[in-house]
C-alpha cells in the first residue's frame, strides 16, 4: 500500500461520496418517473428514455473516463466530471419538455460516471486484489445505505414537492462531493513522463479480448440488466396496481437491506482462497431469486412483499457478486486500473440501458413481464458462469502473464 494522508477508513468514506452521486441520481429519479410521465403526457417507453438514455452516458463516461484518469491522474477527471454532474442537474430542474429533461439526465449521468471509474482505480492503486475486494465491498455497503434512502427520499420528495425536486437534493449531494474531492481527494495515479495515450489503447484492446475479463463482465452484465429494469417499469407496475411512488421507496428498502448483507459477509470472508466460491454461491442466490419472483407472478402473488422478497434475495447474491468480479476484473490490468475500471463500467451500463429499451414497449399492467425478464437474464448469467468457470474453481483469479495487462 501506498502512503496516503488519509485514513484507510477516511478514503473509503470519502470514494463512497464520490460515488454514490451517479447511482443515487438514478435511484431517486425511480419513483418520479410515472409523475414525470403523468406531467408531460407521454407514453411508458417515452418516459422510460429519461433512465435508459441516462445509462447510456453513464456507459460512455464510464468508459472514457478510465482511460482519461491513467492518462492526466484521478483528481483533475474526477474534479471535472462532478462539475458536469453538477450543471446537468440544474438542467434538468428547469428543463421546459421532456427532450430537455433527458438532456439534463444525460448531462448528469455523463458526469456522474467519473465518480464509479475514479473510485475502483485508486482502490486498485492502493491495494492488492484481496484487500481491494474488501474495500470495495465497504464501499458499496456505504453506497447500498445511500442507495436504500434514495428511493424513499425520491418517492416522498415527489408526492410533496412535485417530481422536480429530487434535482434540488441531487444539486445539493453534487455540490458537496464536488468540494469533499478538491479538498480532500489525493492524487494516487503514478502518471506517465512521455504521457502517451498509445500504451492506453493497447491495454483497452487487449483487455477487452482477454477470455476472463470477459467472463467477470458477462456477470457484470447480467446484475445491471436486471436491476435497471425492474427499477425502470417496476413502478409503473405498482402505480397500475394502486400503490404510490412513497410505497415503492418503501419497500425498495429490501433490495438495499439484502444488498447490503450481502457486502458486509464479503468484507468478512473475502481472501484469495474463496473469493469465486463466494461469486459461484452469489450467482447461483442471484438465479435463484429471479426465478421465485417469476413463480410468484406467475400465480398471481402480485402485492408488493411478494414481488420485492424475491429481489431481496437477489440483491443478497448480488452484494457477493459485483465487488468480486469488479475486483477480479480490475486486478488483469494493475498497470492500467482506469482502463479496466472504465471499461467494465461501460460494458455494465450500456447492458443495462439497452435492456431497459427492450423491456420499455412490453405490458405494465402486472408484473409478469418484468420478472420473466429479470428469471431469464439471471439464469443466463448462472449458465455462462457455468460453462466459464475459473480453472480452480477456489482461488482468485491468476496473475498469469496472459492475462494481464503489463505495463507498456
Amino acid at each position: 500500500m501506498k502512503s496516503l494522508a488519509l485514513s484507510e477508513r477516511a478514503l473509503i468514506v470519502l470514494l463512497a461520496s464520490i460515488t454514490v452521486v451517479g447511482p443515487v441520481a438514478l435511484n431517486i429519479y425511480a419513483p418520479a418517473v410515472p409523475l414525470a410521465r403523468a406531467a408531460f403526457g407521454v407514453s411508458v417507453a417515452a418516459a422510460s428514455t429519461t433512465v435508459s438514455a441516462p445509462l447510456v452516458a453513464f456507459a460512455i463516461g464510464l468508459f472514457f473516463y478510465g482511460p482519461l484518469s491513467d492518462h492526466f491522474g484521478r483528481r483533475p477527471v474526477i474534479l471535472t466530471g462532478l462539475s458536469i454532474y453538477v450543471l446537468g442537474t440544474v438542467l434538468a430542474f428547469f428543463a421546459p419538455t421532456l427532450h430537455l429533461l433527458i438532456l439534463g439526465r444525460v448531462i448528469t449521468a455523463l458526469g456522474a460516471g467519473a465518480g464509479v471509474t475514479i473510485a475502483r482505480a485508486t482502490l486498485s492503486d492502493l491495494y492488492n486484489s484481496d484487500r481491494m475486494t474488501a474495500n470495495l465491498a465497504s464501499l458499496t455497503m456505504v453506497m447500498a445505505i445511500a442507495n436504500a434512502t434514495a428511493p424513499v427520499t425520491g418517492g416522498l420528495l415527489a408526492e410533496a414537492f412535485g417530481w422536480r425536486s429530487v434535482f434540488i437534493l441531487l444539486f445539493l449531494v453534487g455540490t458537496a462531493a464536488l468540494l469533499a474531492a478538491w479538498r480532500f481527494l489525493p492524487e494516487t495515479r503514478a502518471l506517465h513522463p512521455h504521457r502517451d495515450f498509445m500504451p492506453i489503447a493497447r491495454a483497452t484492446w487487449n483487455l477487452a479480448k482477454t477470455p476472463d475479463f470477459l467472463n467477470q463482465a458477462v456477470q457484470c452484465a447480467v446484475v445491471y440488466s436486471a436491476f435497471f429494469v425492474f427499477v425502470s417499469l417496476m413502478p409503473h407496475v405498482l402505480t397500475h396496481l394502486g400503490h404510490s411512488t412513497a410505497e415503492y421507496g418503501f419497500w425498495y428498502l429490501s433490495i438495499s437491506t439484502g444488498y447490503f448483507i450481502g457486502n458486509w459477509r464479503i468484507t468478512r470472508r473475502a481472501d484469495r482462497h474463496n473469493l469465486n466460491r463466494l461469486l459461484a454461491h452469489g450467482i447461483s442466490i442471484q438465479a435463484v431469486g429471479g426465478l421465485l419472483g417469476l413463480v410468484a407472478a406467475v400465480l398471481g402473488w402480485w402485492h408488493p412483499f411478494w414481488i420485492f422478497a424475491p429481489w431481496a434475495i437477489m440483491a443478497f447474491g448480488q452484494g457477493f457478486i459485483l465487488p468480486t468480479v469488479t475486483a477480479n476484473a480490475v486486478s488483469l490490468a494493475p498497470a492500467f486500473a482506469g482502463v479496466a475500471s472504465g471499461l467494465l463500467g461501460f460494458s455494465q451500463q450500456m447492458a443495462g440501458a439497452l435492456a431497459v429499451q427492450l423491456m420499455a414497449p412490453t405490458p405494465t399492467t402486472t408484473p409478469i413481464p418484468v420478472t420473466a425478464f429479470v428469471a431469464s437474464i439471471t439464469t443466463i448469467g448462472w449458465i455462462a458462469f457455468k460453462l466459464a468457470r475459473p480453472r480452480d474453481k477456489d482461488t482468485a483469479l491468476p496473475a498469469h502473464p496472459d492475462h494481464v495487462i503489463n505495463k507498456q
